[in-house]
């Protein structure tokens, strides 16, 4: 299967430029919501907010986002790849901070009998892991404008918080507005690049099974952090210990 053409795809969304800016915008917002609310759990509930390995997969993935700045203004010189680029220094100064929560409160969880510098050695052979299957990744995929990844990472999602939610089933380090948060962006990115980033590729039948994967799943996760008693958001009390009082 052929990938989409770098120079046909930023045409494409520049022809579509008010709906793009409306949908991703929305869908860059509700991201922002996501990452944020996820380390503001994590630092609440003193517990790494998301699985050590989606951790090492989303930090180089945006990490290299970032270091490419020259395609984004030069090769490429696009003001959609160029906004991205903004919103990507966000989400990875969150994932920064979800490497350092690990450190700090995942010892007895990832690496119980261990000493703390022990601990942090594994978390930094883990990350260095995850930088060099991302760099091989990367260099395997037919993929310059980083569209497709993005999605990619969005599969891996929900999968990571129900890995979390089944190690801590009262759904600490999670609230419901984190997974509304993300469910609201993996479906309006879906609805962005199928609709707007020119067809092609974007219709293809793996695309679009990618873009039902992540956003199905999303969807089930939400509502099993919903069943979990999470708290409605990190500025709320657990919702499991107000019923289990209220008994």
């Amino acid at each position: 299967m052929t990938s989409y053409d770098p120079r046909a795809t930023l045409d494409a969304i520049s022809a579509n430029a008010v709906p793009v800016v409306l949908v991703g915008g929305l869908s860059i917002v509700a991201m922002f919501v996501f990452f944020v609310e996820a380390a503001r759990m994590g630092a609440r509930d003193r517990v790494y907010p998301m699985a050590l390995w989606m951790t090492a997969l989303w930090w180089p993935h945006d990490g290299s986002y970032l270091l490419h700045l020259g395609d984004w203004w030069g090769r490429y010189d696009h003001w959609f790849m160029q906004l991205f680029w903004f919103a990507i220094v966000v989400t990875f100064l969150a994932e920064t901070t979800f490497f350092v929560q690990t450190v700090r409160f995942g010892r007895d969880e990832l690496s119980p009998g261990l000493t703390a510098p022990a601990h942090a050695a594994r978390m930094l052979g883990a990350l260095a892991c995850g930088v060099i299957s991302w760099t091989l990744l990367k260099g395997a995929l037919d993929d310059p404008l980083y569209l497709l990844s993005f999605m990619a990472t969005l599969l891996w999602g929900g999968p990571s918080g129900s890995a979390l939610l089944g190690r801590r089933p009262d759904g600490r380090g999670q609230s419901v507005l984190e997974w509304i948060g993300f469910t609201v962006m993996a479906v309006l990115y879906s609805v962005a690049s199928i609709g707007f980033f020119g067809g092609g590729f974007f219709h293809s039948w793996a695309y679009l099974a990618l873009c039902v994967a992540a956003c199905a799943w999303a969807v089930v996760h939400l509502r099993q952090v919903w069943l979990s008693g999470a708290p409605l958001t990190s500025r709320h009390p657990h919702r499991r210990n107000l019923l289990a009082s209220e008994k």
